[in-house]
């Protein structure tokens, strides 16, 4: 189905676009903001958090005007009597809204069955903040790409969604973010969950807080394999990446396994498609065996290989080595690992290098068009303690291939509120709605307001207003303090109020383009030591065709 998943009671989150509000909307002064809030049967806490209570009392402004399109999973799964009591109950627009939000959800297309309704979690979300906001549904069914060209074609001004596409991958851009340069280009704002893949070590372990499930490299260092992998290859063919950022060396990384796990290993190079000049392999020792698992497509730089605990009671330890043949083309390029467990199956507890370096970075996750330049990517921040969620994808994330000039993508572009309340049963029933899934829509329906109050704001203008005045201050960032926090959540918190006050001055805020949003440039050679850094990977031989589901929903940590 390709969703992001997080814990929302379940899951993750949607998206928005917004554009053109249809007829049935009423006037900002038809319904203040006290008697909007009064006729929901759900509160609406993100509005406090974010300070968006004042957007129509200060500065007109309910999103009127404006269309919020998501792409997600499904939205009417439940059935039509299900969306109908969630007009009824204030939680979404249509005929019979108590809040007179009379303009129904557009809903481009949704597949008849098999998802949980997500999509209208997300879309709640939305119209708490932005009521007055048209909302357009798109499932990514036909694919991220289709689907934001269809809401781009129906006057979507923002996007948001909640998905990943099977092409999503490191080092690369892919036919999900040309997508999303379309529609920056045609004046759209998009947002993306940046999504849940950061995995915090567990207690007991000497990774314990630290964000583990991936480690990567600016560039490949050689050194003598382990016997046990030399064996199975001839001799002086092959030699091993050294794990070891120092003096000493060593050609394997430890990674312990909980009881029951299944995880995929994803192995990522940077080296064209299509150009690829150096073969490695996933080599896996477990107790007594010793696995190779070589590139299934040599002209794709990626490779993957399954990690399963079969024992449900203990954990279990692997080794990890990465080899390359000796090839006439064999190079050093920068490469990641990445594990990243089947959804319903624990996480990766404990890693054996999972301190970051001046040459080697632990614990990045954001990839694929969710660490495009020109999205805007949401970290999510806990709704009831103002906490970074752990779960909260990190950057950096670098992109060599299919751009100008390689750059790299610090972290989230900032953040919003999750652990938010819904009607509708996402995975394990109704309640509150977590993850980035959950966040992204909060902040799409700010740009709602933005763009409504501003209409002549273009997509870079929106994310600086945005970003300018997010605030840091009133974060609690559960990581070490020597984790920049720009990898976690990017500029901030967005403050609504803040950000309509900017856009209410004369002179337009920030840079006229996303494309002079803050991401760095990299030198010439794009292997410069912070700069290349690990995103998550996975598998596509398990994608399919199209999108998939990549994040499944994980247990809540609390301290």
């Amino acid at each position: 189905m390709g969703v992001l998943r997080g814990s929302v009671s379940g899951v993750l989150a949607v998206v928005l676009a917004c554009g053109a509000v249809g007829a049935g909307t009423l006037p900002v002064s038809a319904v203040p903001a006290t008697t909007a809030a009064a006729c929901r049967s759900l509160p609406a806490p993100a509005v406090e958090l974010l300070h968006a209570g004042d957007a129509r009392t200060a500065f007109g402004v309910d999103g009127s005007g404006v269309r919020v399109g998501i792409i997600s999973g499904s939205f009417g799964n439940a059935g039509a009597e299900a969306v109908a009591a969630d007009v009824a109950a204030g939680l979404l627009p249509g005929p019979g809204n108590p809040c007179g939000f009379g303009t129904p959800v557009s809903i481009l297309n949704d597949p008849p069955v098999g998802q949980d309704d997500e999509g209208r979690a997300m879309a709640q979300l939305v119209h708490g903040i932005a009521p007055g906001a048209e909302i357009l549904f798109a499932s990514d069914s036909a694919g991220y790409p289709a689907a934001v060209d269809l809401l781009v074609a129906n006057g979507a001004s923002v996007i948001v969604d909640d998905v990943q596409g099977g092409e999503d991958r490191r080092y690369r851009t892919g036919p999900g973010e040309a997508a999303i340069r379309r529609a920056v280009d045609a004046g759209v704002f998009v947002v993306t969950a940046a999504g849940n893949f950061a995995v915090p070590g567990a207690p007991g372990f000497p990774s314990a807080g630290s964000p583990i499930g991936s480690w990567a490299t600016d560039r490949y260092r050689p050194t003598d394999c382990p016997g046990n992998v030399s064996e199975l290859f001839d001799a002086g063919s092959v030699d091993c990446l050294d794990f070891d950022p120092g003096d000493a060396v060593d050609s394997t990384m430890g990674v312990t396994l909980p009881a029951g796990s299944i995880m995929v290993g994803s192995l990522d190079w940077g080296e064209p498609d299509g150009g690829v000049s150096t073969e490695f392999e996933y080599v896996l020792s477990v107790e007594d065996r010793t696995i190779p698992f070589p590139a299934a497509d040599p002209q794709l730089a990626t490779g993957t290989a399954p990690l399963q605990n079969l024992s449900d009671t203990e954990q279990s330890e692997v080794q990890v080595s990465v080899v390359r043949h000796l090839t006439a083309t064999a190079a050093t390029p920068p490469l990641a690992l990445t594990w990243t467990p089947f959804p319903g199956r624990p996480e990766l507890i404990a890693q054996e290098y999972f301190r970051s370096t001046a040459t080697d970075i632990v614990g990045a996750a954001l990839f694929g068009h969710q660490a495009t330049p020109e999205v805007f990517s949401v970290a999510a921040v806990d709704a009831a303690d103002s906490t970074l969620e752990t779960y909260s994808s990190l950057g950096p994330s670098t992109i060599l291939f299919g751009v100008p000039t390689p750059v790299v993508v610090p972290g989230p572009t900032a953040a919003g509120v999750d652990d938010l309340p819904v009607s509708t049963t996402v995975l394990t029933g109704s309640g509150n709605f977590r993850g980035t899934s959950a966040a992204a829509p909060t902040v799409a329906a700010a740009a709602a307001l933005v763009r409504q109050l501003r209409p002549d704001l273009t997509p870079g203008q929106v994310r600086a207003a945005l970003t300018d005045h997010a605030r840091i201050d009133t974060i609690t960032i559960p990581w070490d303090p020597s984790i920049p926090t720009e990898r976690s959540v990017g500029a901030g918190l967005i403050d609504v109020g803040a950000s309509l006050q900017a856009v209410s001055l004369p002179t337009p805020p920030g840079p006229t383009t996303v494309s002079e949003a803050a991401i760095d440039v990299l030198p010439p050679t794009g292997l410069s030591g912070t700069a290349l850094l690990a995103t998550v990977g996975l598998a596509g031989s398990l994608a399919g065709a199209g999108a998939w589901l990549l994040l499944g929903r994980r247990p809540r940590r609390r301290a």
